[in-house]
Protein backbone atom coordinates (compact mmCIF):
# COMPACT_ATOMS: atom_id res chain seq x y z
CA UNK A 1 0.00 0.00 0.00
CA UNK A 2 2.55 2.26 0.69
CA UNK A 3 4.45 2.56 -3.01
CA UNK A 4 0.90 2.47 -4.41
CA UNK A 5 0.32 5.68 -2.13
CA UNK A 6 3.90 6.97 -3.07
CA UNK A 7 2.84 6.66 -6.94
CA UNK A 8 -0.53 7.92 -6.01
CA UNK A 9 0.48 11.13 -4.17
CA UNK A 10 3.44 12.20 -6.77
CA UNK A 11 1.13 11.73 -9.78
CA UNK A 12 -1.33 14.02 -7.55
CA UNK A 13 1.26 16.56 -7.64
CA UNK A 14 1.21 17.48 -10.95
CA UNK A 15 -1.96 18.98 -10.66
CA UNK A 16 -2.00 22.50 -10.85
CA UNK A 17 -5.74 23.24 -8.84
CA UNK A 18 -4.85 26.16 -7.09
CA UNK A 19 -6.95 25.08 -4.17
CA UNK A 20 -6.78 21.32 -3.65
CA UNK A 21 -5.27 19.99 -0.01
CA UNK A 22 -4.93 16.50 0.05
CA UNK A 23 -5.70 14.10 2.95
CA UNK A 24 -4.78 10.85 3.30
CA UNK A 25 -6.75 8.37 5.53
CA UNK A 26 -4.92 5.72 7.10
CA UNK A 27 -6.81 2.28 8.66
CA UNK A 28 -4.07 1.07 10.97
CA UNK A 29 -1.91 0.08 7.82
CA UNK A 30 1.49 -0.20 9.60
CA UNK A 31 3.45 -0.40 6.89
CA UNK A 32 5.14 2.95 7.59
CA UNK A 33 2.78 5.51 5.34
CA UNK A 34 3.19 8.19 8.32
CA UNK A 35 6.89 8.42 8.12
CA UNK A 36 6.99 7.89 4.29
CA UNK A 37 4.36 10.93 3.97
CA UNK A 38 6.89 12.92 6.69
CA UNK A 39 9.90 12.60 4.55
CA UNK A 40 8.50 12.93 1.40
CA UNK A 41 5.39 14.70 1.00
CA UNK A 42 5.42 17.11 4.65
CA UNK A 43 2.37 19.21 2.47
CA UNK A 44 -0.24 16.34 2.79
CA UNK A 45 -2.41 15.95 5.99
CA UNK A 46 -2.25 12.35 7.50
CA UNK A 47 -5.25 11.42 9.60
CA UNK A 48 -4.67 7.66 11.22
CA UNK A 49 -7.90 5.80 12.27
CA UNK A 50 -6.36 3.60 14.68
CA UNK A 51 -8.57 0.45 13.11
CA UNK A 52 -9.78 -0.91 9.55
CA UNK A 53 -13.25 1.22 9.30
CA UNK A 54 -13.14 0.30 5.65
CA UNK A 55 -13.40 2.24 2.51
CA UNK A 56 -16.98 4.09 4.25
CA UNK A 57 -15.19 4.67 7.59
CA UNK A 58 -12.03 5.76 6.48
CA UNK A 59 -13.22 7.86 3.53
CA UNK A 60 -15.76 9.47 6.53
CA UNK A 61 -12.76 10.83 8.28
CA UNK A 62 -11.44 12.60 5.02
CA UNK A 63 -14.49 14.22 4.22
CA UNK A 64 -15.32 15.57 7.64
CA UNK A 65 -11.88 17.17 7.91
CA UNK A 66 -12.90 18.22 4.12
CA UNK A 67 -16.38 20.23 5.79
CA UNK A 68 -15.43 21.45 8.79
CA UNK A 69 -12.11 23.38 6.67
CA UNK A 70 -15.16 24.68 4.72
CA UNK A 71 -14.24 22.51 1.17
CA UNK A 72 -16.67 23.45 -1.31
CA UNK A 73 -15.67 19.90 -3.10
CA UNK A 74 -15.00 16.63 -2.05
CA UNK A 75 -12.79 14.56 -4.18
CA UNK A 76 -12.98 11.55 -2.95
CA UNK A 77 -9.87 8.74 -4.88
CA UNK A 78 -8.61 5.47 -4.02
CA UNK A 79 -5.14 5.14 -3.81
CA UNK A 80 -4.48 2.56 -6.33
CA UNK A 81 -4.59 5.17 -9.20
CA UNK A 82 -2.23 7.26 -11.25
CA UNK A 83 -3.37 10.99 -12.49
CA UNK A 84 -3.08 10.84 -16.53
CA UNK A 85 -4.24 13.92 -17.12
CA UNK A 86 -3.50 16.76 -14.20
CA UNK A 87 -5.95 19.42 -15.35
CA UNK A 88 -8.89 16.61 -14.40
CA UNK A 89 -10.23 18.39 -11.29
CA UNK A 90 -10.34 21.77 -12.56
CA UNK A 91 -12.47 20.21 -15.86
CA UNK A 92 -15.01 18.40 -13.42
CA UNK A 93 -15.10 21.38 -11.08
CA UNK A 94 -15.52 24.21 -13.90
CA UNK A 95 -19.03 21.74 -14.96
CA UNK A 96 -20.19 21.45 -11.23
CA UNK A 97 -19.77 25.23 -10.96
CA UNK A 98 -21.84 25.36 -14.45
CA UNK A 99 -25.14 23.32 -13.24
CA UNK A 100 -25.50 23.57 -9.32
CA UNK A 101 -27.92 20.46 -9.51
CA UNK A 102 -24.67 18.18 -10.00
CA UNK A 103 -24.11 16.83 -6.56
CA UNK A 104 -21.77 13.75 -7.59
CA UNK A 105 -19.79 13.41 -10.84
CA UNK A 106 -17.48 10.72 -12.18
CA UNK A 107 -14.95 10.81 -14.70
CA UNK A 108 -13.73 8.61 -17.17
CA UNK A 109 -11.45 6.17 -15.97
CA UNK A 110 -9.01 3.76 -17.11
CA UNK A 111 -8.35 0.06 -15.98
CA UNK A 112 -5.00 -0.68 -15.04
CA UNK A 113 -3.61 1.42 -18.40
CA UNK A 114 -4.43 4.35 -19.77
CA UNK A 115 -6.68 3.75 -23.04
CA UNK A 116 -8.73 0.99 -21.95
CA UNK A 117 -12.05 2.33 -20.00
CA UNK A 118 -13.08 1.31 -16.93
CA UNK A 119 -17.01 0.93 -16.86
CA UNK A 120 -17.58 3.32 -13.70
CA UNK A 121 -21.55 3.83 -14.44
CA UNK A 122 -23.14 0.79 -13.10
CA UNK A 123 -26.71 -0.62 -11.74
CA UNK A 124 -27.97 -0.49 -8.17
CA UNK A 125 -28.35 -4.05 -6.81
CA UNK A 126 -32.09 -5.82 -7.69
CA UNK A 127 -33.11 -9.26 -7.90
CA UNK A 128 -34.80 -8.94 -10.87
CA UNK A 129 -32.39 -6.67 -12.43
CA UNK A 130 -29.38 -8.79 -11.64
CA UNK A 131 -31.29 -11.54 -13.33
CA UNK A 132 -31.83 -10.16 -16.67
CA UNK A 133 -28.40 -8.07 -16.75
CA UNK A 134 -26.57 -11.85 -16.44
CA UNK A 135 -28.02 -12.95 -19.37
CA UNK A 136 -27.96 -9.28 -20.91
CA UNK A 137 -24.41 -9.09 -20.64
CA UNK A 138 -23.32 -12.76 -22.01
CA UNK A 139 -25.61 -11.87 -25.07
CA UNK A 140 -24.37 -8.17 -25.57
CA UNK A 141 -21.66 -7.15 -22.93
CA UNK A 142 -20.80 -4.14 -25.22
CA UNK A 143 -24.32 -3.00 -24.24
CA UNK A 144 -22.87 -2.90 -20.54
CA UNK A 145 -20.27 -0.25 -21.24
CA UNK A 146 -21.62 3.03 -20.61
CA UNK A 147 -18.82 5.04 -20.15
CA UNK A 148 -18.08 6.80 -23.49
CA UNK A 149 -17.55 9.82 -24.76
CA UNK A 150 -20.77 11.81 -23.47
CA UNK A 151 -22.14 12.86 -20.52
CA UNK A 152 -25.01 10.49 -19.25
CA UNK A 153 -27.12 10.62 -15.81
CA UNK A 154 -26.12 7.66 -13.41
CA UNK A 155 -27.89 5.44 -11.04
CA UNK A 156 -24.55 4.80 -9.35
CA UNK A 157 -20.90 5.87 -10.27
CA UNK A 158 -17.76 3.48 -8.98
CA UNK A 159 -16.84 4.82 -6.55
CA UNK A 160 -12.92 4.92 -7.57
CA UNK A 161 -12.73 8.37 -8.02
CA UNK A 162 -16.04 10.87 -7.23
CA UNK A 163 -16.09 14.39 -6.81
CA UNK A 164 -18.77 15.43 -4.49
CA UNK A 165 -20.36 18.60 -3.95
CA UNK A 166 -19.95 19.59 0.29
CA UNK A 167 -23.59 21.05 -0.15
CA UNK A 168 -24.63 17.71 -1.14
CA UNK A 169 -22.94 15.76 1.59
CA UNK A 170 -24.60 17.87 4.24
CA UNK A 171 -27.62 17.58 3.15
CA UNK A 172 -27.86 13.63 2.47
CA UNK A 173 -25.49 12.14 5.05
CA UNK A 174 -21.94 10.83 5.14
CA UNK A 175 -21.27 6.97 3.37
CA UNK A 176 -23.07 4.22 5.59
CA UNK A 177 -20.44 2.57 7.46
CA UNK A 178 -22.33 -0.31 7.89
CA UNK A 179 -21.74 -1.29 4.57
CA UNK A 180 -17.55 -1.08 5.54
CA UNK A 181 -16.92 -1.26 1.76
CA UNK A 182 -18.65 -2.27 -2.09
CA UNK A 183 -22.17 -1.11 -2.48
CA UNK A 184 -21.44 2.26 -0.22
CA UNK A 185 -21.91 4.43 -3.83
CA UNK A 186 -25.15 2.87 -5.06
CA UNK A 187 -26.28 3.53 -1.49
CA UNK A 188 -24.73 7.32 -1.60
CA UNK A 189 -26.41 7.59 -4.76
CA UNK A 190 -29.68 6.89 -4.10
CA UNK A 191 -29.79 9.38 -1.50
CA UNK A 192 -28.63 11.61 -3.38
CA UNK A 193 -30.73 11.52 -6.23
CA UNK A 194 -33.99 10.91 -3.49
CA UNK A 195 -32.77 14.57 -2.54
CA UNK A 196 -32.92 16.10 -5.68
CA UNK A 197 -29.55 15.94 -6.68
CA UNK A 198 -27.82 15.38 -10.24
CA UNK A 199 -25.66 12.13 -10.36
CA UNK A 200 -23.59 12.65 -13.59
CA UNK A 201 -20.50 10.55 -15.58
CA UNK A 202 -18.38 13.42 -17.28
CA UNK A 203 -16.09 11.72 -20.24
CA UNK A 204 -12.98 13.89 -18.62
CA UNK A 205 -9.99 11.51 -18.65
CA UNK A 206 -8.58 11.26 -14.93
CA UNK A 207 -6.95 8.62 -13.65
CA UNK A 208 -5.26 4.68 -14.56
CA UNK A 209 -7.08 2.79 -11.84
CA UNK A 210 -4.32 -0.43 -11.15
CA UNK A 211 -7.03 -2.69 -9.02
CA UNK A 212 -5.63 -5.41 -8.09
CA UNK A 213 -6.50 -8.85 -9.86
CA UNK A 214 -6.79 -11.40 -6.92
CA UNK A 215 -8.87 -11.99 -4.33
CA UNK A 216 -12.25 -12.04 -6.43
CA UNK A 217 -13.36 -15.72 -6.03
CA UNK A 218 -16.46 -16.50 -4.94
CA UNK A 219 -15.90 -17.55 -1.40
CA UNK A 220 -13.81 -14.37 -0.89
CA UNK A 221 -14.54 -11.07 1.69
CA UNK A 222 -15.37 -9.41 -1.73
CA UNK A 223 -17.93 -11.75 -2.73
CA UNK A 224 -19.01 -11.88 1.23
CA UNK A 225 -19.54 -7.82 1.30
CA UNK A 226 -21.24 -7.61 -2.49
CA UNK A 227 -23.96 -10.14 -1.33
CA UNK A 228 -24.18 -9.34 1.98
CA UNK A 229 -24.47 -5.25 1.15
CA UNK A 230 -26.90 -6.05 -1.89
CA UNK A 231 -29.41 -7.35 0.57
CA UNK A 232 -28.32 -4.62 3.45
CA UNK A 233 -29.16 -1.92 0.21
CA UNK A 234 -32.28 -3.53 -0.67
CA UNK A 235 -34.01 -3.38 2.49
CA UNK A 236 -32.69 -0.13 3.33
CA UNK A 237 -34.43 1.13 -0.09
CA UNK A 238 -37.62 -0.46 1.12
CA UNK A 239 -37.31 -3.50 -1.24
CA UNK A 240 -37.58 -6.74 1.45
CA UNK A 241 -39.45 -8.75 -1.24
CA UNK A 242 -36.40 -8.09 -3.32
CA UNK A 243 -33.98 -8.68 -0.79
CA UNK A 244 -35.23 -12.03 0.68
CA UNK A 245 -35.14 -13.23 -2.99
CA UNK A 246 -31.42 -11.92 -3.58
CA UNK A 247 -30.29 -13.71 -0.27
CA UNK A 248 -32.77 -17.20 -1.28
CA UNK A 249 -30.93 -17.29 -4.81
CA UNK A 250 -27.52 -16.03 -4.16
CA UNK A 251 -27.33 -18.81 -1.13
CA UNK A 252 -28.61 -21.80 -3.40
CA UNK A 253 -26.14 -20.84 -6.26
CA UNK A 254 -23.44 -20.78 -4.01
CA UNK A 255 -24.09 -24.43 -2.46
CA UNK A 256 -24.49 -25.54 -6.22
CA UNK A 257 -21.57 -24.08 -6.96
CA UNK A 258 -19.87 -25.86 -3.84
CA UNK A 259 -21.87 -29.02 -4.67
CA UNK A 260 -19.89 -28.68 -8.36
CA UNK A 261 -16.85 -28.52 -7.17
CA UNK A 262 -16.60 -32.12 -6.74
CA UNK A 263 -13.84 -32.23 -3.46
CA UNK A 264 -14.49 -32.31 0.07
CA UNK A 265 -12.17 -29.26 0.75
CA UNK A 266 -13.79 -27.40 -1.60
CA UNK A 267 -17.44 -27.67 -0.37
CA UNK A 268 -16.19 -27.42 2.51
CA UNK A 269 -15.24 -24.40 1.85
CA UNK A 270 -18.38 -23.40 0.28
CA UNK A 271 -20.31 -24.43 3.56
CA UNK A 272 -18.93 -22.17 6.14
CA UNK A 273 -19.17 -19.42 3.43
CA UNK A 274 -22.31 -19.92 3.03
CA UNK A 275 -22.90 -20.65 6.86
CA UNK A 276 -21.42 -16.77 7.63
CA UNK A 277 -23.32 -15.60 4.43
CA UNK A 278 -26.63 -17.40 6.26
CA UNK A 279 -26.12 -15.58 9.48
CA UNK A 280 -25.44 -12.22 7.85
CA UNK A 281 -28.50 -12.45 5.63
CA UNK A 282 -30.56 -13.38 8.58
CA UNK A 283 -29.18 -10.63 10.80
CA UNK A 284 -30.40 -7.77 8.02
CA UNK A 285 -33.74 -9.32 7.21
CA UNK A 286 -34.90 -9.28 10.99
CA UNK A 287 -33.76 -6.03 10.82
CA UNK A 288 -30.68 -6.46 13.74
CA UNK A 289 -28.47 -4.27 14.63
CA UNK A 290 -24.78 -4.56 13.20
CA UNK A 291 -23.10 -7.29 15.57
CA UNK A 292 -20.44 -9.80 15.08
CA UNK A 293 -23.14 -12.27 13.17
CA UNK A 294 -23.72 -8.90 10.68
CA UNK A 295 -19.69 -9.66 9.54
CA UNK A 296 -17.39 -9.48 7.53
CA UNK A 297 -15.78 -12.08 9.19
CA UNK A 298 -12.23 -10.96 9.45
Amino acid sequence: MRDQMRECLLSLARVPYPNLTTVVIDNNSADGIEQMLADEFPAVVFLQTGANLGYTGGNNVGIRQAINAAAEYVLILNPDTVVVNPNFISEMVSHLEADPRVGIAGPKVFYREAGQVQNTVLFAPGLWRNLANWFAYRWNPESFQLSGNKEVEAEVLNGVCLLIRADCLKQIGLFDENIFMYIEDADLDFRARQAGWSVRYLPIESIVHRQKTEGYDLTSQVSFLLRRNSVYYLCKVGKRAEAVGYALLSLLLLAARGAATFSYSGATRYWRFCRKLSASYLHILLNRPPDKSFGPPF
